[in-house]
């Protein structure tokens, strides 16, 4: 096993993989749709960490915290007491627990649309590889990728 830069992310592939994947030919189509689907899956996260930090504790923190604002801001008397992660931004994101729930709000709803293109974009060309009937329209389909812009 050796390891390639594909679009950027570093991928294992076998001596006879890298070789077949560097002469633009493979014989195994399944094999090559599932590597090209395995980029593409990679490449998805590495675009969605142009946008987030990385780790699972964070993605926890940034749901948790959306759950707050959303239900700060849906609150007739909220108490700031219960929503210890928007009081432990106060002073920092914005001056009070409502500002701060207001600017988490719109943040989580930036990262919806942005997360939504990723993630159409990811399942639209593993679909179109998937369709292929050829190693020529897999290596199409995977190359026709297109981002999101940050």
């Amino acid at each position: 096993m050796s390891q390639k830069f594909i679009n950027g992310v570093l991928q294992d592939m076998t001596a006879e993989e890298e070789a077949a994947f560097e002469a633009g030919r493979v014989v195994d189509l399944p094999a090559l749709k599932s590597a090209l689907k395995a980029v593409i899956d990679a490449t998805a996260e590495t675009e969605r960490l142009k946008y987030i930090t990385p780790g699972a504790g964070q993605a926890l923190t940034y749901a948790q915290k959306a759950d707050q604002a959303q239900a700060y801001l849906a609150a007739v008397a909220p108490v700031d007491a219960d929503y210890p992660l928007l009081v432990a931004e106060i002073g920092i994101t914005g001056a009070s627990a409502a500002e701060v729930a207001n600017v988490i709000k719109a943040n989580f709803a930036a990262w919806q649309m942005i997360g939504a293109a990723i993630e159409a974009t990811r399942l639209g060309t593993k679909q179109a590889i998937d369709a292929a009937a050829a190693e020529l329209e897999a290596r199409a389909a995977f190359e026709a990728a297109q981002w999101p812009a940050p």
